[in-house]
């Protein structure tokens, strides 16, 4: 029996020790590389030394301000395709920008990812485009899901920079703590995972359809597969998860903001739920209430006219 029991535990430790070396020897990065320009309005910004993808669309109709739009979790600047042009249309200078990790920007490893880097990064980016426009009225920000969190962290930074904050599904009530399994050997496999589980049209395509809460077009599916296909998008997501600190809506304090909530009620990503839990920590402005999922600025034909009023008349 005892020999049974020393067999078992020697098994064991060698698979235990084969599982953890194992993954090193598996390739986990893609080969494609940032495009030069990945869009025709594309422009890259570099801020030590991170460059950061930018799409921009200038005003083509009578000036009426400027808007920052920032994408959610696995997403990019294509997340806004349907917005940004729309309110270009109507007379606003739109900036959309790729948060690095994600889209077209930075992909190198030793990225701070925490909204409150964020944050600092996307001003100096603004500023810069304020200088040459000879530009300084404040900034429309709209940040969507995770983008809510960036867009909260922006306007405690910079409040007189700031005109409007647009939470769209804003994951904006709890934070990251789930990087503990970030800092074991099983981050190899972790990045086994993405690479050739999560990373793939079929699960794209899953996680798009419960996001939307409908289905989704093959080139949707391809809008947001082949800026995670990038060189180095695995190592950033690992470093994203480790990084990743939320700005959270109890730690903001600019509460003369005017604060505007548009929802998906059928939302099972972030839950209109949450709606409440803000309402009981900042005053807000107006709520929009959509029969969506959570990519209503993606999915409802309503949403950019809805937008554009709460611009307007902030």
């Amino acid at each position: 029996m005892v020999g049974v029991m020393k067999k078992t535990i020697k098994w064991f430790g060698f698979t235990l020790i084969i599982l953890l070396i194992l993954p090193y020897f598996i390739p986990k990065d893609f080969k494609n590389e940032i495009p030069e320009k990945p869009f025709d309005n594309s422009r890259f910004f570099t801020l030590n030394d991170i460059s950061i993808h930018t799409q921009i669309y200038p005003n083509t109709s009578e000036y009426k301000g400027k808007v920052i739009l920032i994408h959610g979790l696995g997403a990019s600047t294509s997340s806004f395709r349907n917005n940004a042009p729309y309110l270009s249309e109507n007379g606003f200078y739109v900036v959309s920008i790729d948060l690095p990790a994600f889209g077209y920007s930075s992909k190198e490893r030793g990225i701070d990812h925490s909204q409150i880097n964020r944050a600092q990064l996307i001003w100096q980016v603004l500023n810069q485009i304020d200088k040459e426009m000879n530009n300084d009225d404040p900034w429309h920000l709209v940040g969507h899901s995770m983008g809510g969190s960036t867009i909260l962290a922006m306007a405690e930074q910079n409040p007189s920079q700031t005109k409007t904050l647009n939470l769209i599904a804003g994951a904006v009530l709890s934070d990251n703590n789930q990087n503990w399994l970030i800092n074991t050997p099983l981050a190899e496999w972790l990045k086994i995972a993405l690479r050739y589980y999560f990373i793939n049209d079929k699960q794209i395509e899953s996680l798009l359809e419960s996001a939307a809460s409908k289905e989704v077009s093959q080139e949707d599916i391809q809008r947001y597969i082949e800026p995670l296909k990038v060189k180095g998008t695995i190592n950033a997501l690992i470093d994203f998860v480790r990084t990743s600190d939320n700005f959270l809506i109890s730690d903001f304090t600019q509460k003369q903001i005017p604060i505007n909530l548009y929802w998906g009620k059928k939302d099972t990503w972030v839950s209109v739920d949450s709606i409440d839990e803000i309402m009981k920590v900042v005053n807000i402005n107006s709520i929009e209430l959509f029969d969506e999922g959570h990519l209503v600025h993606e999915t409802s034909p309503e949403f950019n006219e809805i937008l554009i009023k709460h611009l307007i008349s902030p």
